[in-house]
This record gives C-alpha cells, structure tokens and sequence, in this order.
C-alpha cells in the first residue's frame, strides 16, 4: 500500500493532555492540528474536503479566542459549545479520510509490518496517522521531525493512553532517493508500537536567479520570498543573509523577516544580497521580489524538475524615484550590531535589497549596559556605498516604566551618563552641543510612558522629533497634541528592527531640493522638518513656497494656497484619499475608488487666521498611510496653536507630570526603607529623583504660563 505525502513546514505543537472543560474533552489539541492541516497539509485529504479543513480551523480559533475573552458562564459555554460542534466535525474528516495509516497499540512493545514505500513528492512532507490505544476520547498531536539535524532515524511520539491519538507528522530535509526511519508510538507504561517507514524522496532541480537595479541594470540586493504552489511552505534564497549575531538574539533574529509591509509586499521575506543558485524539489513555485516603496512587486510563477536548471532574470521597476523630486528616504531606527566589515557589509545589503539611504543605526543602553556595538561615531565611521549610508547613533537614555526611549542622531559621540540618567535633558543638550538631533521612540503606539518625558521636554524645545510610524502603523494622536500646543515638532519613522520586520517598512523622506545628497545635508533637512512617513504611498506638500517644517509669518489676514498630491502606482497600490488638515482636524480632502488612478491632488486657498499647522496626509489602497510635519503659519502676536483645546491640553500635560511624581515618591519610599539595594535603577531614580522634580516643577510653570497666554490671546482672537 502506499501513501501520498503533504510538503510542508510548520512550527512544534504541543497537545495538552489534561483536558481543562467540558469541549476540550471532546477532542483536545484540535485547534493547533487544525491550523497545521490546513495551512500546510490540506491535501493529505480528499480535494473536496479541504475548504472545510480550513473552515473548521477558523471555527476552532474563534471558538477558542471566544473562550479566553469570556467574562461569564454563558459566554464560556457558547464557545465551549462552537468549539465541540467544529471539533466533532473535524473528527468525522479525519475518519473518512482515505490516506490515514492505522496503528494498533495491543499494550506491549511491538514492532508493526512496514508498509510500501512512502512515494514523497519532495523533500518535506507529512502523514497523518490514527494511532489506536484504546477507547477513550480522541486527541490530537503534530509532530516536526527534521533529518538533516537529528542524529538517530527514530521518531518517536508520544500518544495518549487508552484512546485514539490523531497524529500529523511532518517531515523535513528527506534525503533524495529512499530513506528509513522508525515512527516510535509510546502510550507510557510499555506501550509502544514500532512502525518502519521506507521514504523515496525526489530528486532535485536548480532554480537560478538574477535580481537587476532598474538604475543600473546591474545585479542588486532584493527582498525575496519563494512560495511552493502545491503546500504554500515559504522560504528564501540560498544566500539569504542571517544576522542574528549582529542582533544579539534579541527581537526577531531570523533570517526570515515577518515584515509589516502592505499589499503584494505584505508577509515574510529574506534578504537576498545577489545572484543566486539553489537546490529545490519537483513542483510549481512563486517567487515574489521586493525593493522598498518605491519599486513594483515582482510575481513570477515558475516550475522546476529533477535534474533540470530553471533559470530567471529580473529587472525591478521603479514606479517613481522621490530622489528626481528632491526627497530621499531614511529609516530612523535601525539595531544592528557594527564591529567589523562583514558587520556593516550585511548591513548595507539590507538597506539596499529596501532601497533606504539613510540608516540610523543607534546603540542602546539602558541603566545597566550597552547593546548593538557599534565601532565609533561620527563621519568617521560612516559607511557609504554608492547612495546609501550607514550611520551610527545612540538610543539611549530609555526606561520602561518611567519615561520612555529616547533617540539620537547625527552625534560624534555616545553621551551616556547613569549618574543623571532620569535627566533626560541633560543628554538631549549634549547631543545638540555635537550638532546631533534628539527624539523619542515609541511615540506612534505611546510605548513605555513616554508621555511623560515629552511633557518636559517637547515643551521646553529640546526635543526634534518623534516617532509616529512604526511597526506599519501611524500614530498621531501624542504627536497632534503637542502641536496643538503651539510646539513645532518633525514626523519622524522608524523600523525598530529586529523588533520591527524590515528596514524601511515605514519610512521617513528628507526633503533636500536640489542639494546633493549626503549624511551632513539629510540631517539638515530632517532638523528643518522637511519630511514626510509613509509605508506605502507618496505625497507632496506645499503651502505657497513653504514645505513642511517651514514656518509662514503673517501679520495680517491673506489666503494661503495649499497644494497636496498624493502618488501611488496601479501595480502597487493608488492612492484611496489625500486630506489636508488644519490642527490636526480634516479641512479638505478628496477621495477615489479608481484602481488605475495613481494621483490625487488639492490645489486651494485658505485664510491665515490666527495661525495655524497645516499638514497633508494620504491613504493608499493597500492600506498604507502618510503624513508630513505641519507647515505653520505664524501671525504676530499669537501661537500657531488650538486654541479653544488648550486647557484641555495642558491638562493631560499636568496628569503625565502628576505621574511622575508619583513614581519618584515611590522610589524613594522604597530607598528610604532599605527595599531597593539590590534594585540599582530604583535607587538611582530615587537619588535622581531631587533633580527630576525640579524638572517637573519647571514645566508645571511653563504651562502655567501657556494658560496665561491663551487667556490673553481669547479677547483680540475674539475680536478679528
């Protein structure tokens, strides 16, 4: 007899053998088989039941997401309930399949007859077993056994006692031609059965690919994904580069990026340096090819067969180059270890296969220590390739659960100082005394209290820039109010790789005009506020000659033409709106559902007032997003800020500060009572902590004041 067998990878899973309700006792483990049999092995069913594997995986996680969110017994039961009926249903699949192997427990060790060879289809594969122990309720187990890491040719797994275990196997790196090993079912207490399986796995052909700059016509780094048709598996090339030790293991180390691009760059992807050969097994394949935001996605459908080469060219397409517009793109937030060539080299592939020519690439500290070493800082250990630079940076200082991260560019050297480390200040006036640039991090999904910190700093005009993209999400909500203050700030992105899945999935452009292109001239653009974040599609933005981070002094009432224009591409993504906004709220706008219309543009007057930000902002059909730093509108005698939200504002202002005096008392509650010896950032923050009210006390005065002069503002606004 012989059985047709499934390619596939998949990640461990573990049944749990205790039941924990009613449902799961039906047929505990079906979630976690589910999902690994219909996303990987839905063939080694019949064709015709394969869109209800996969229906029945989604009814077992929402039953079981339903079951975590339950707040009451009701709840819990109707989820218990879905949870059964999907999980009953599923069983009446596995027993009707026809390519199930039975196994027969008798309760002794037995080795069983080996059946006929299992014919693979390649390298990786799966069966699905129906092991036999008794007749209590069924279970069920995924196993992943690789043969090019594993010593023995025994696979051994264990089954529940005294009931059926539903068993899918999954194979990886069968040898070509035929290969045996023994599937070992322990049910515990001596029970086990020994099956042998011969394997015949195929043999393989090549697939060659080439990877062209649409610049040069020359080889260039990508980013690569190829997909097996037949199983959906993912995997890079033969030289994807792997940077864990550059990464410190921390975040994702992987070589396989799960980035948060959108559209058809969406999903996981290796970095593929250039030109490349490999072995593959016998099928239908995709190759899907990447190059930032700026290029067509590249999807070519190929096959390969034993023993045969299946050769490809590719020449990415830019479907615009912003650098021919005078805006050049950056990623302000990129870890990365830099100790040696081999380091930096690695590196640069990454920043070209994405297209990014600005790379922040900070070393972190904490109170305690450093990570991602770098070699030095400065122009001097820059490293520069053709149009891409990397350059070294810090991202430091950075607390948790006090006062968020800070980041910092452009800098001669790293400024760290544990003794005043809860100053943040203190280093942001460094940095500015080495002609760097001072940030936060975090600020798009408010991460680690950094609100906190910003109620100082942003308000005492220290602060350049922050992060409002990241993780391919824009968050403005901090940003705008902080503006709407009457503080002018600049958008900034950044990937947080290895957190983050790519360099460039959000992206920062540096507006640079006609100047040429170089470290010293972005920084210039980026303290100057000429940018923009996207992760998908374009814009442009003008408010008479005024580009974002300009400012336009008005001393009386005159219309303002504003010019907005979003660009996308039709094989990409077009843009689905382009807004512009007046203190953060929607003045106009304009919409399309066209798949084939790449721009949308504005072209209007507005009235001065009383000063303003104006800021242009645009979605794409992909689902991407973009914003520029505000261009504002300054009249004598008045801030540019919202004025009617002020007291609102400052409020929320006044409650981040009221926070931080909290967590100094506490720290020093506990340094007074000898709690915190062994805690050294706890001791420091209550030895710090004098000088840090100090610092509260100053802002709590400087929004004194802003109350003082929105009140004085109310009557001439009233008046005009």
């Amino acid at each position: 007899m012989k059985y047709a067998l499934v390619m596939l990878t998949c990640a461990m899973f573990f049944a749990m053998i205790a039941p924990v309700s009613a449902a799961e006792e039906a047929f505990p483990g079906a979630p976690g088989f589910a999902g690994v049999l219909s996303q990987y092995a839905a063939y080694v069913l019949p064709e015709s039941d394969r869109a209800t594997a996969d229906k029945l995986n989604r009814a077992l996680r929402e039953a079981q997401d339903a079951s975590r969110r339950a707040t009451n017994d009701d709840e819990r039961r109707a989820a218990d309930s879905k949870r059964a009926d999907a999980a009953g249903q599923l069983l009446r699949l596995l027993d009707a399949c026809p390519r199930t192997i039975p196994v027969e427990m008798t309760g002794e060790q037995k080795t069983l007859a080996a059946p006929s060879p299992v014919e693979m289809a390649a390298e990786t594969g799966a069966l699905l077993f129906r092991v036999v122990a008794g007749k209590g309720a069924p279970r069920a187990v995924t196993v992943d056994y690789n043969m090019a890491t594993q010593a023995t040719s025994r696979v051994r797994v264990q089954v529940a006692p005294d009931c059926t275990t539903w068993v899918l196997l999954t194979l990886n790196n069968v040898p070509s031609f035929t290969s045996y090993i023994d599937v070992e079912f322990s049910a515990g207490g001596g029970n086990t059965a020994i099956l042998p399986l011969p394997l015949v796995a195929p043999e393989c052909g090549t697939f060659a690919a080439t990877i062209l700059s649409d610049d040069t016509g020359k080889p260039t780094p990508a980013m690569v994904r190829i997909e097996r048709r037949l199983d959906g598996r993912q995997f890079g090339p033969s030289n994807a580069i792997d940077f864990a030790a550059q990464f410190e293991n921390q975040g994702n180390p992987g070589p396989e990026r799960r980035t948060n691009h959108t559209g058809s760059a969406a999903g996981s992807f290796w970095v593929c340096p250039g030109p490349f050969s490999m072995q593959l097994g016998p099928g239908d394949y995709r190759i899907v090819i990447a190059r930032g935001a700026e290029h067509e996605v590249i999807l070519d459908d190929f096959s390969v067969s034993p023993r045969d080469v299946t050769s490809r060219s590719y020449r990415l397409r830019r479907w615009i180059d912003m650098r021919n517009r005078g805006w050049w793109s950056g990623d302000g937030h990129v870890h990365s270890q830099i100790v040696s060539d081999a380091d930096a080299d690695r590196l640069m592939a990454w920043a070209k296969a994405e297209d990014v020519h600005l790379n922040n690439i900070p070393k972190v500290g904490d109170i305690s220590r450093t990570y991602f070493e770098q070699r030095g800082f400065g122009p001097k250990y820059y490293v520069v390739e053709d149009d891409y630079i990397l350059t070294p940076g810090q991202e430091c200082p950075r607390t948790h659960a006090e006062l968020g991260h800070t980041i910092h560019m452009n800098i001669r050297n790293m400024i760290r100082d544990t003794g005043q480390y809860y100053l943040y200040d203190v280093i942001f006036d460094a940095v500015h005394a080495q002609g760097g640039l001072s940030g936060y991090c975090h600020v798009a999904w408010e991460g680690f209290h950094v609100h906190r910190d910003m109620s100082m700093n942003v308000a005492n005009g220290k602060t350049d820039f922050v992060e409002v993209m990241q993780f391919g999400k824009l968050g403005t909500a901090l940003y705008h109010d902080f503006l709407n203050m009457g503080f002018p700030i600049t958008a900034f992105a950044g990937s947080d790789v290895p957190w983050g899945g790519s360099i460039g999935e959000v992206r920062m452009y540096a507006y640079l005009g006609k100047k040429k292109f170089t470290a010293e001239n972005w920084f210039d653009a980026v303290e100057k506020g000429h940018t923009f974040v996207t992760n998908g599609v374009m814009l442009d933005f003008r408010v008479d000659e005024a580009v974002p981070g300009d400012s336009i002094s008005v001393t009386d009432e005159r219309p303002l033409r504003v010019r907005a224009r979003a660009f996308g591409d039709s094989k990409r993504a077009v843009p689905t709106k382009l807004e512009v906004m007046v203190h953060g709220d929607a003045y106009k706008s304009v919409e399309s559902s066209d798949g084939d219309k790449t721009e949308l543009y504005l072209d209007f007057d507005i009235a001065s007032g009383h000063g303003s930000w104006i800021a242009a902002a645009a979605e794409g059909s992909d689902g991407s997003r973009a914003q520029t730093t505000p261009i504002y509108v300054i009249r004598d005698g008045f801030r540019f800020w919202k004025h009617e939200d002020v007291p609102e504002l400052v409020q929320k202002r006044l409650t981040s500060l009221g926070e931080i005096e909290q967590f100094v008392a506490d720290a020093q509650r506990q340094n007074a009572a000898g709690e915190v010896e062994d805690n050294r950032p706890i001791k420091q923050l209550a030895i710090q902590g004098p000088a840090l009210l100090e610092r509260v006390q100053a802002a709590r005065s400087l929004y004194a004041e802003l109350l003082r002069i929105a009140d004085a503002e109310g009557p001439a606004r009233a008046a005009r």
